[in-house]
């Protein structure tokens, strides 16, 4: 028997833990609550992807989009309220050697370290469990947040695209960088 796409994504994200956060594979249940940071324009300022409109764009995306890829997308759950805040992915993997991180969360948990937290899990994960090598991380010099949450989780920026295209706008973007050897010296 055959498993479907939405099978095949539940099989290859695992489930972690931290202290005050599990991150999973994203549900149709989680759509109510993704939609909103899909389509908020303060989330997207720095990031370039088309807002969404309606909360069935949040539906495909979760039901249709997101299964398909070789990506590893986790929702970002709090254990307290157990409600998704955001989501965290490792995306582009390329020769199951290197990949790019990117993640997204609901405003109303901003500047709580709840992204910092999920990342620092995130990479873990990836070096001790994983084959890839890399991690690398891409941010809008403007988006001061972003930045902080790279470096605060052992990434080294190596330099700055000006005016380079990321995803689907032009501006000036840091490039952040983590190998596995990088990692193993900060733990």
């Amino acid at each position: 028997m055959n498993k479907t796409n939405q099978e095949l994504y539940y099989e290859r994200t695992p489930v972690l833990e931290t202290e005050r956060l599990i991150l999973r594979p994203l549900t149709p249940d989680d759509a109510e609550t993704a939609f909103i940071w899909h389509s908020d324009p303060r989330v997207n300022k720095f990031m370039s992807y088309p807002l969404y409109t309606d909360i069935s764009q949040t539906v495909r995306w979760i039901t249709e989009i997101v299964p398909v890829e070789e990506d590893i997308h986790w929702g970002i759950v709090l254990k307290e309220s157990n409600k998704v805040v955001g989501m965290i992915a490792v995306f582009d993997i390329q020769n199951a050697r290197m990949g790019d991180i990117g993640y997204r969360i609901h405003p109303e948990y901003w500047n709580m370290g709840i992204t910092t937290e999920a990342l620092k899990e995130v990479v873990r994960f990836i070096f001790e469990n994983t084959e890839i090598e890399r991690l690398n991380g891409r941010a809008d010099v403007r988006n001061v947040a972003s930045n902080k949450v790279m470096e605060k989780c052992g990434f080294i920026k190596e330099g700055t695209i000006r005016q380079g295209k990321m995803v689907s706008v032009y501006c000036d973007y840091n490039i952040y960088g983590m190998l596995r050897e990088d990692y193993a010296k900060i733990n």
